[in-house]
C-alpha cells in the first residue's frame, strides 16, 4: 500500500522538519511520500532538506482542518499519515501505525499519543495534564481504550487513516477553525460506528510548551475550539464526563509527584481559561 505522510505548518521552522525528517530516515521507501502544506501569501524556497518532500503552498488563516484537507486531496497514498511538525518520532514510528492497517483490510483509522520529554518546571506541569496526545501521563488515561484495543479518539497529530474514510465520513470540518477537529472528525467516525485502533507503539514525541503565556493562549483557543464543537454536535454531556474522568487521573498520576500543587493549579487554570474563551467565542458569533 502506497503511503503519503502529510506534515502542516504555517512558519517554516528548520530545525525543527530537520529533525522530524531525520527521525523518519530508514522508515520512508518508494511507496512513500511526505507532503509539506505551507499556509502562507507565497511559497517558501526550501533549502536542501534530509528526505524528498513533495511541497504544497495554501492560503494562509484558513484553519487547521482547511490544511489537513489540502494534504489529503494531494495525497497519492492509500493511507494518509497525518504527523506535526513540531515532533519527531522513533525508528518504528511508521510501522507500528502502518501495521493494522495492513493486517486488517476492513480497519480504516489508527491513532497513537506522544511522549513529551522532561523540560523546564512549566513544561512539565503542562505536559501531565495529558496534552497533546496523552502527555507525560498517556493517551489511555485521557482517552478510553477498550480491552481489545479500540478507542473513539482519533488523535490527528499522529495517525494513520485510510483515504477511503474520508469517502465514508468527510473531510475535516474546515469551520472548527481554533482546534478540536480531530474531535468532530472523531464524533462523525464513532456515529458511522467505525472503529478505531489505538497503537501505543506508534507513539511520537513532542515538545513541551515551556511558558505560562503559551499556556494562556493555548487554553483559550481550546475554549474557543468547545464552542465551535458544541454549535457542531449539540450536546456534550459525554465529553464533559470524559473531561472529569481523565481530571481524576492526571490526579491519580501525579499523587506523589511533587509538582502536584502546580498541576493542580495549571489544571484548574485550563478549566478556567477554556471557559473564558469558550464565552469569547459564544459573544463573538452571537
Amino acid at each position: 500500500m502506497k503511503v503519503s505522510i502529510v506534515v502542516i505548518f504555517d512558519r517554516f521552522r528548520e530545525s525543527k522538519i530537520r529533525r522530524l525528517l531525520n527521525s523518519m530516515k530508514g522508515q520512508v521507501n518508494p511507496d512513500t511520500e511526505i507532503i509539506f502544506i505551507h499556509e502562507a501569501v507565497e511559497p517558501l524556497p526550501l533549502p536542501q532538506l534530509p528526505l524528498p518532500i513533495k511541497y504544497y503552498n495554501v492560503p494562509p488563516k484558513r484553519g487547521i482542518p482547511f490544511n489537513r484537507n489540502q494534504g489529503i486531496k494531494r495525497a497519492m497514498g492509500d493511507i494518509i499519515v497525518f504527523i506535526d511538525d513540531d515532533c519527531w518520532v522513533h525508528e518504528r514510528w511508521l510501522s507500528s501505525l502502518i501495521k493494522p492497517l495492513e493486517e486488517d483490510l476492513s480497519l480504516l483509522a489508527v491513532t497513537s499519543g506522544t511522549r513529551i520529554p522532561k523540560s523546564n518546571l512549566i513544561g512539565d506541569c503542562i505536559s501531565a495534564l495529558g496534552f497533546p496526545g496523552g502527555g507525560s501521563i498517556g493517551f489511555s488515561k485521557m482517552w478510553k481504550v477498550s480491552k481489545s484495543g479500540f478507542t473513539n479518539h482519533l488523535a490527528a497529530g499522529n495517525c494513520a487513516l485510510r483515504k477511503s474514510l474520508f469517502e465514508k465520513v468527510g473531510f475535516f470540518d474546515e469551520s472548527m477553525k481554533s482546534g478540536a477537529e480531530d474531535a468532530e472528525l472523531s464524533w462523525r467516525i464513532e456515529k458511522s460506528h467505525i472503529p478505531i485502533k489505538y497503537v501505543p507503539e506508534g507513539y511520537a514525541f513532542h515538545e513541551a510548551r515551556t511558558t505560562f503565556s503559551s499556556f494562556v493562549k493555548w487554553q483559550l483557543r481550546r475554549g474557543k475550539a468547545n464552542y465551535q464543537f458544541k454549535k457542531k454536535v449539540g450536546k456534550v454531556g459525554g465529553l464533559i464526563r470524559l473531561r472529569f474522568w481523565s481530571a481524576k487521573n492526571i490526579l491519580k498520576a501525579n499523587i506523589t509527584n511533587w509538582r502536584l500543587p502546580l498541576i493542580i493549579f495549571f489544571l484548574g487554570m485550563s478549566f478556567i481559561l477554556q471557559q473564558i474563551g469558550f464565552i469569547q467565542e459564544k459573544n463573538r458569533v452571537s
